[in-house]
């Protein structure tokens, strides 16, 4: 063949390709800002409880994120089916992550489906930060979404979004950090794939679920792998042998043990507690650093009083704290000095305490009542997570009876 024939052949080919669109994949997946929008669009229909088989389902979503984004770029139904499947779930099928988020929401009522709603949402956007490599922390997280228009997302009517719903509850400093960073989000992110893959898994066609998690110790015994809803025994925190795929994967009997308590925000996967432990001790830490010497209810005082702003500002321009947290404060140092017999304030409880103050601020002091109500909120997260902390926490080792004293030394 001559050089100039060699020429031609390369121009043709060169032109076939570009016209067929051979050397473009069959699956364009939409970039990380676009993807961002599209993955908290579908989390918001699915939130909602809407059937992903609809050939309506899609198409809303793509249309409500076009107007909140301000594009013309389009995204076909098998397009999108690829992109939530293949990106967002790690392999699994968009029948298993509507199985799972079927359960999620079983016997909610009211106030409970939408709290549930807004729980999903966090998941799903967690979910996706893990899987791209922008977001290493929170705020190149915030940066992303504000690109992508995640606001408007979630505020569009369209999605079942709300007007109050703000991207700053959905992505949180303290939840990024009670998680360990982008690779504990990785980890986390990985035990939710594992949580949607058995609720959804089918067997000869027909569903399957099972309860992934040790009854003896609460960790995963199984872990998500490969495509679809393939799992595999994993070995547990109790030391347990992993179990044979024919006794872990086995269908359920019917009429068998109750569903274990749903699990809400991509938080609630840290079954250790160490994410809240650290939490908790990087709280006392401020507290012993801004108060070395005040008594405990001159130290509450101070937080609910001219301190309040410090922990609570609109800005993080305050110095020595760690973001807009005065209730998560509040509640971490209540809790170290809830055993403090002198402290009778305390003897209802912290709970009990906390929400008697509520009336004495609620009418001219909104900041006061915002704390509160956030201690409050945030309580029953801590005392959990410091359980459980404390249980995972390795006993000592038992080296028998303490040897003697040594003797003196002969001088």
């Amino acid at each position: 063949i001559s050089w100039r024939q060699a020429k031609d052949y390369q121009r043709s080919m060169h032109s076939l390709f570009s016209a067929s669109g051979a050397r473009k994949s069959k699956h364009t997946l939409p970039n990380e800002r676009e993807g961002f929008a599209l993955a908290v669009g579908a989390s918001m229909q699915w939130s909602k409880l809407r059937d992903s088989s609809n050939p309506m389902f899609f198409h809303n979503i793509v249309e409500e994120v076009k107007r909140c984004e301000g594009t013309e770029r389009d995204w076909s139904k098998e397009q999108m089916v690829h992109f939530v499947q293949a990106k967002l779930f790690g392999g699994i099928p968009q029948y298993a992550v509507e199985k799972w988020i079927q359960s999620e929401f079983l016997g909610k009522r009211g106030d409970e489906i939408t709290e549930h709603r807004k729980a999903l949402i966090e998941v799903f956007i967690y979910r996706y930060l893990a899987s791209v490599d922008s977001g290493v922390d929170s705020t190149s997280a915030l940066a992303l979404a504000e690109k992508a228009h995640i606001q408007e997302v979630l505020q569009c009517k369209g999605l079942g979004g709300r007007a109050d719903w703000v991207v700053e509850d959905f992505i949180s400093e303290e939840v990024w950090n009670d998680l360990g960073g982008k690779a504990g989000l990785k980890a986390q992110s990985k035990k939710l794939l594992t949580l949607i893959a058995a609720a959804g898994r089918k067997v000869h066609g027909q569903y399957a679920p099972i309860d992934p998690y040790c009854k003896d110790c609460g960790e995963l015994k199984f872990q998500h792998q490969g495509d679809r809803c393939k799992l595999e025994p994993v070995p547990c925190g109790c030391g347990a042998e992993p179990l044979d795929n024919a006794d872990g994967l086995r269908r359920p009997p019917p009429g068998g043990e109750p569903p274990r308590q749903r699990q809400r925000g991509m938080n609630e996967l840290d079954r250790t507690g160490q994410g809240i432990l650290e939490t908790y001790q990087r709280k006392l830490k401020v507290i012993a650093t801004r108060y070395p010497e005040l008594e405990p209810k001159a130290v509450v005082s101070k937080l609910l009083g001219s301190d309040i702003d410090t922990d609570d500002h609109e800005d993080d321009e305050s110095v020595g704290v760690t973001g807009k947290q005065g209730g998560r404060l509040l509640a971490c140092y209540l809790f170290s000095v809830k055993d403090d017999a002198a402290l009778t304030f305390l003897a209802q409880g912290i709970k009990a305490w906390l929400e008697a103050q509520l009336p004495k601020y609620a009418v001219v002091h909104p900041v006061q009542t915002s704390c509160l109500k956030n201690a409050v909120k945030f309580l029953p997260e801590l005392e959990r997570g410091l359980a459980a902390a404390a249980a995972a926490r390795a006993p000592a080792p038992d080296f028998g009876d303490a040897p003697p004293p040594p003797p003196p030394p002969d001088f």
